[in-house]
């Protein structure tokens, strides 16, 4: 079976630069045209079912990217939310540096460590991500799966196809699709910002 995985568009979030977890920010208009460009990108895919993150940034992400598949309706999972990031929701890094002097850098730099302050634990997330694509992997159908940078960093991670220190260094492009294959024989990364 394949995932494909998609981040959101750009939202409005994202040009404000503030942390926003789990605050429910919708695309900007370069965001509504990142997810026709990956909807372009994916039309061709063989994917028959699709899951997302209940935050409208990635529930309208995903609905862009099924135009061309319009006999499949997506599904909400709430496990593929992003960090929740507590104290820090909802405000500027300024603001968060501020509040919470060192703790936006090293969030920043190593959130796979860093425990946001009154925010959810990453091994918890992490919990949470695995249960929920550990279920989409075992229905066997290849599956879109619409989120957010932290849950796919949490996927590829889980699954063993990129490590920590390559989610940083590589990332998750807005606009653009990653493919990970799941076999008998293991579990391999097929495209990444594609």
């Amino acid at each position: 079976m394949i995932l494909y995985l998609v981040r959101h568009g750009q939202s409005e979030g994202n040009v404000k630069r503030y942390f926003h977890g789990q605050t429910d920010y919708p695309l900007t208009e370069l965001g509504r045209e990142q997810a026709r460009q990956v909807a372009e990108k994916l039309k061709d895919a063989k994917f028959t079912r699709c899951c997302a993150s209940d935050l409208q940034r990635a529930w309208n992400t995903a609905l862009a990217c099924l135009q061309y598949h319009p006999d499949i309706k997506p599904e909400v999972c709430t496990d593929l939310r992003e960090h929740f990031v507590g104290d820090m929701e909802d405000i500027s890094w300024e603001e968060a540096e501020r509040r919470f002097p060192g703790i936006p850098d090293r969030f920043v730099s190593d959130w796979f460590h860093t425990i946001p302050p009154g925010g959810e634990d990453p091994q918890e997330m992490l919990h949470r991500v695995a249960r929920c694509v550990d279920a989409i992997i075992a229905r066997g159908e290849d599956t879109l799966l619409v989120s957010h940078f932290g849950t796919m960093s949490l996927i590829a991670v889980h699954l063993g196809v990129m490590t920590e220190e390559e989610v940083m260094e590589k990332g998750f492009g807005q606009g653009c699709y990653t493919a990970i294959e799941i076999t008998d024989e293991g579990t391999r990364l097929l495209a990444l910002n594609q």
